[in-house]
């Protein structure tokens, strides 16, 4: 069985330079999800406002996929593994080089803070933070090197 994800991406108005377009996407069967702009980034001659990009960017929902998989499957591996926790943050920064001789993004580095009540026990958590490195289906189907580091408080 395969599972279907459907988007649907519109490029932004016409304007001067199409750098500076501001494009769209959405869910084509979903009507209630909201509209997610995203441009260019700056680097690339992208839009840029007062603080920064005007939208997010590509770059932006690679990152954000790749950190949302892991929170994702941190909740299924800790809910079968009857672990209660409090917080789980994940801080993600990717960095675009081209060591390889092609401009990618090379690596991802996830600072993960998980938050867990005193009832739990660290090393409970850190396995099942290692499993869901693991299992994540996002973070296994590409090429970017991912660094994990972990960090755990007992509240």
């Amino acid at each position: 069985m395969t599972d279907v994800f459907q988007m649907k991406i519109v490029s932004g108005d016409i304007i001067e330079d199409n750098r500076k377009r501001i494009h769209a996407v959405k869910d084509p069967q979903n009507s209630s999800l909201p509209e997610i702009k995203f441009q260019l980034p700056i680097a690339y001659e992208g839009p840029k406002g007062e603080n920064g990009e005007l939208a997010y960017t590509p770059e932006h929902f690679f990152i954000a996929a790749i950190s949302g998989c892991f929170i994702t499957t941190f909740s299924v591996v800790s809910s079968n593994s009857k672990f209660k926790y409090n917080r789980l943050i994940i801080e993600a920064k990717g960095h675009v080089g081209t060591t390889t001789g092609e401009k990618m993004m090379e690596t991802i580095e996830q600072k993960i803070v998980l938050k867990i009540p005193s009832s739990e026990r660290e090393s409970k958590a850190r396995r099942i933070l290692e499993i869901t490195e693991e299992r994540c289906p996002l973070a296994k189907s590409i090429k970017s090197k991912i660094n994990n580091s972990y960090e755990i408080f007992v509240e």
